[in-house]
């Protein structure tokens, strides 16, 4: 592989790294539900850890002589805001997915450089272990509603009680 396409597999890894939807997450202020409160501090971690892999990766491409690239947020036009945590972690299960299949299929060919291929094995581990995170997180379970809560909760002139529809009396003929 070449210079130029090292700094060009470089600076992909880049912005599958610094255009992260976990990082993204964290800024959307998601809806996250009482039992998935513990997550976030998960979500954190993955996002620091990103953040300190994109300083190793621009670090790399200068040792390469090449200029550190990223491309625009890929999601910039949907709106993720106020979502579920889980819908949003299932969402960037499928970002980090991508970028490691691209970063899986490139290292082979970086053989001739135990430096680079060294780094980049280390980062497809840990978005492996992000990934395998993120769907850890999207796959938690909505708890069943407890009814007595829900009663406490929802004052009862609020809750709708169905009534039983009479049917109407039909009208009367005219005579004649």
């Amino acid at each position: 592989m070449t210079r130029d396409e090292k700094v060009i597999l470089l600076n992909r890894a880049l912005h599958g790294t610094v255009n992260s939807v976990v990082q993204y997450i964290d800024l959307a202020t998601p809806y996250v539900p009482p039992f998935c409160e513990g997550r976030m501090a998960d979500l954190r971690t993955m996002r620091d850890e990103q953040a300190r892999t994109a300083n190793e990766i621009v670090a790399l491409v200068g040792e390469l002589e090449g200029v550190p690239q990223v491309e625009a947020f890929p999601y910039w036009n949907v709106d993720l805001n106020y979502l579920d945590v889980r819908f949003l972690a299932r969402f960037a299960a499928e970002h980090e997915a991508k970028s490691a299949a691209e970063l899986e299929a490139a290292l082979p060919d970086l053989r001739d450089d135990p430096r680079i291929h060294g780094a980049l094995t280390r980062i497809l581990a840990e978005k492996r272990a992000h990934l395998a995170g993120l769907q850890a997180i999207a796959a938690i379970p909505t708890p069943p509603l407890d009814p007595e809560r829900v009663k406490k909760a929802v004052p009862a002139e609020s809750q709708h009680v169905p009534r039983p529809v009479r049917a109407a009396k039909p009208a009367p003929r005219p005579k004649g």
